[in-house]
């Protein structure tokens, strides 16, 4: 039975999810001027298709995705584009919120090519933070068959309640998107998992299970424990289903998105309408009106926040995202993106910073707390002396960075951020070595390119000198001239590289989403080309084969 199941581990902080939980989602004021960043998801930034000067409506595409990892971006005010940089772009709004939306789609009876190509069109990306582009994500079952569509309404993270808020006021909605990405993925069932904590959330999902057709959805509560909202963790809650070191969701044939991707969708598919704005949670006690509230993209944290009246005397830092995983802001003049669901502004006694680091004592608290049973000592002292072939054998990329080990260490060792170092170095190291693996490809293409092309000249030199001994023998065999077994075999090799360079981008995209992935844009454009002059090529063979009367 779901949810009778459990993970190693975890822990319970201070949830501090009262002061943003207690007060109506509503609307934050139409700001005068946006930033939007061309980097707000996983994968490439994407390419300015506007200029200075130019008049847009909220909906208006201002930057094309770029790669197969990438996402469209849109206006999400009208008004005049101000600057466009290599970073972001500026609008300057003109008060009047005119839109551009597109056509209405009725999900039940639109074909799988339509639903994606609104995806992709409407810039959806995963709201739970990490931004992975939605409509890549909806092409898994092209690779793995899908059996579970997960909801991850968990929302473990202290702070943070944009979820609890959203399935309060769009429980049918959310539960809508849901079956539309059960269509796209082919899940045979649905599955909810939320903590124990959000009880006006359960009520309004239990209200809404009865309309939600025609795949069977099924309401799992849970026990509130951080990090039940990591998917690895929820997926062996729920069903007990472990998902293999290295390997996706997708592996054991399951779909995770959390609520407000799935909201978003429903608004792209029904309603026409891309994401230009998403849920976000304000709280901390340096603000006065905490709450959670729509929050148009590219909106300045700090009028955010002054419109929740902030007591700047008593700010100490605003942490984006949550207090375990997010990130301190540098500067409040910085923009909310996709990847912004909540914003702490926190006091000095609130949050007060960590005690000096210590030394190890060997007390195993990280381990008993480590909710993917790794051995966090271990990896600590490896990362440190930078021994990257342990770390690996000792799984550091299971390792989900939630946090929970720096939180028990009484030495106050800065674990995760060991971890993240280590992470990044390791990625350097794989990214540099496909280069070097693509590189040592594209020549071992070229000399067979030119060995072949060499062969074929040889052959048909030799095939008219042949024809000018005996002229009457008109019926030489030609066929001989290609290898049209050594094409298919180089056809498959090409098809292999694609398949292995779009997997190898799809998982460090997942793993990182800030990692750069240019080199392996290109090594996928380059097995793609490769690819096709093989088709081509084959393609070619084939046509002379048959002309010549070759079975």
């Amino acid at each position: 039975m779901p949810g009778s199941y459990d993970f190693p581990g975890g822990i319970h902080p201070p949830e501090r999810k009262q002061r943003s939980n207690q007060s109506a989602l509503s609307e934050a004021p139409l700001p005068p001027r946006v930033t939007l960043p061309l980097q707000q998801h996983s994968g490439q930034a994407a390419t300015p298709c506007v200029s200075a000067g130019e008049a847009v409506k909220v909906g208006s595409v201002i930057a094309k995705r770029e790669g197969m990892i990438s996402s469209h971006l849109h206006a999400s005010i009208s008004g005049t584009v101000s600057e466009v940089s290599a970073t972001q772009i500026t609008i300057e709004g003109d008060g009047q919120d005119e839109w551009q939306r597109l056509p209405s789609l009725d999900w039940r009876i639109a074909d799988t090519a339509a639903l994606l190509e609104r995806l992709s069109e409407s810039g959806i990306v995963g709201l739970g933070g990490a931004g992975f582009p939605t409509h890549i994500k909806a092409r898994v079952v092209e690779e793995h068959a899908i059996h579970n569509l997960v909801i991850n309404a968990a929302e473990c993270e202290p702070y943070i309640t944009a979820d609890d808020l959203t399935l309060r006021h769009y429980a049918n909605e959310v539960l809508e998107g849901a079956q539309i990405v059960a269509k796209l993925c082919g899940a045979q069932q649905i599955i909810i998992g939320i903590e124990d904590n959000k009880p006006e959330a359960i009520a309004a999902l239990q209200h809404a299970l009865p309309d939600s057709q025609p795949v069977p959805v099924e309401l799992t509560v849970i026990p509130t424990r951080y990090p039940s909202g990591g998917e690895r963790q929820l997926i062996k809650k729920l069903l007990d289903l472990n998902v293999p070191s290295g390997g996706l969701p997708a592996d054991v044939g399951v779909l995770c998105h959390n609520p407000g991707t799935l909201l978003a969708i429903l608004h792209a598919v029904r309603d026409g309408q891309p994401l230009v704005s998403r849920v976000v949670t304000l709280t901390g006690e340096a603000i006065a009106l905490p709450g959670n509230r729509w929050v148009r993209l590219g909106t300045s944290v700090k009028q955010l926040l002054e419109e929740a009246e902030l007591n700047h005397s008593a700010l100490n830092q605003v942490i984006q995202g949550g207090p375990m995983m997010g990130t301190p802001l540098l500067t409040l003049d910085t923009p909310v993106t996709k990847r912004t669901n909540c914003l702490i502004a926190a006091t000095l006694d609130e949050l007060p910073p960590p005690p000096a680091e210590s030394p190890c004592i060997r007390c195993g608290e990280c381990e008993s707390v480590c909710p993917v049973a790794l051995l966090p000592q271990q990896l600590h002292w490896y990362a440190r002396a930078q021994e990257d072939t342990k770390l690996e054998r000792y799984h550091l990329f299971d390792c989900i960075e939630c946090g929970a080990c720096s939180y028990v260490c009484p030495s106050h060792i800065p674990l995760v951020v060991d971890y993240r170092e280590a992470k990044s170095r390791i990625r350097l190291q794989r990214i540099e070595a496909a280069k070097a693996e693509h590189a040592k490809h594209r020549f071992e293409h070229r000399q067979a390119r030119l060995a072949r092309e060499e062969a074929e000249k040889q052959a048909r030199k030799q095939a008219r000198q042949a024809q000018q001994r005996r002229p009457s023998n008109t019926a030489a065999t030609s066929s001989e001239q290609v290898d049209l077994r050594g094409l298919r075999i180089a056809h498959a090799a090409a098809k292999a590289s694609v398949k292995k360079a779009e997997k190898t981008l799809a998982r460090i995209a997942q793993e990182d989403p800030k990692q750069p992935l240019d080199d392996l844009e290109t090594q996928l454009a380059t097995a793609q080309e490769n690819l096709k002059a093989a088709e081509l090529q084959l393609a070619q063979a084939r046509e002379q084969h048959s002309s010549e009367g070759s079975p």
